[in-house]
């Protein structure tokens, strides 16, 4: 799915022509209308304030607070520290290292668990540069691919089993890059040697442009701030970095098999500069 245009509507019927102009074959199941929705950091305001105002029954952060919380806690290189429960949920909303500080782990805004995995730890360690910033949840981020593709490791020992996980990349782009523009392959190559259908398909680093729609032809814009939210699409982090969906598994007891094997490869062969990687998020869908 592909975001072709936004638009803002003043009746019920619309009437849109679209010419697609292409070299290759092209399969169009149909054309899909979504809503927009608000971007991120005016949500995560809306939490924030609801976090604030409200009251501090050790009830209510009873039931925000994951079932296995305790086990979740004893997960912890360090010790985990709190007086009430409000406090418990701040510091697993903020997270923690774990596995040699090799992850991350924390917990999203609807209490699901949530992984981040390491450069150095799903990253080939050859392929690449490496840069030291301390700020960050890990010292190390990768940068100056050395060359048009990429592999990616998403293993872990803390997957719940039977549920569905989203794989993100989470990276930047220097002011100097360049090879982003065109859609990225991501291949689980087992897959592809065992014949199996949906092994693989295509990111981007980049959103494309996308026009905005207005009365009149001189008001067309591009690049809207708000954004639909489709797999393969770019999103933009609080924290300044971006992150790209990548892949999408349900763990189980062969979960190594799903996601020891992921390449991502740049169209045409493409060299691309200015991509550093911080590392792999896991959430559970």
């Amino acid at each position: 799915m592909a975001e072709l245009y936004q638009f803002t509507s003043d009746r019920r019927n619309i009437d849109l022509e679209i010419t697609f102009m292409s070299r290759y074959p092209l399969a169009v199941e149909g054309i899909e209308f979504l809503p927009l929705e608000r971007v991120e950091h005016e949500v995560l305001k809306d939490v924030e304030m609801d976090i604030r105002t409200i009251s501090d029954s050790e009830t209510y952060w009873e039931q925000k607070l994951p079932g296995d919380y305790e086990e979740i806690i004893k997960w912890s290189k360090d010790r985990v520290q709190w007086t009430t429960k409000k406090e418990l949920y701040s510091i697993l909303c903020k997270g923690f290292p774990v596995q040699d500080c090799k992850e991350w782990l924390y917990l999203a805004k609807n209490g699901k668990k949530c992984l981040m995995i390491s450069a150095r730890t799903c990253l080939r360690k050859q392929e690449w540069s490496w840069q030291s910033l301390p700020e960050l949840r890990f010292e190390d981020v990768a940068f100056d691919l050395h060359g048009s593709s990429f592999w990616l490791s998403c293993k872990s020992k803390l997957l719940s089993p039977e549920k569905t996980y989203a794989i993100y990349l989470v990276y930047k782009l220097q002011e100097n890059h360049f090879g982003f523009e065109a859609p990225v392959k991501v291949t689980d190559v087992i897959a592809r040697r065992t014949y199996e259908r949906n092994h693989s398909w295509y990111i981007f680093f980049l959103s494309p442009q996308t026009p905005v729609l207005r009365r009149k032809v001189y008001q067309n814009a591009h690049n809207p701030l708000n954004r639909p939210k489709i797999k393969g699409l770019p999103q933009q982090r609080n924290d300044g970095w971006m992150k790209v969906q990548v892949w999408e598994f349900q763990a189980n007891t062969n979960t190594k098999r799903l996601l020891d094997e992921l390449l991502l490869t740049f169209f045409n062969n493409n060299l691309p500069r200015g991509l550093i990687v911080q590392g792999v998020e896991v959430e559970h869908i």
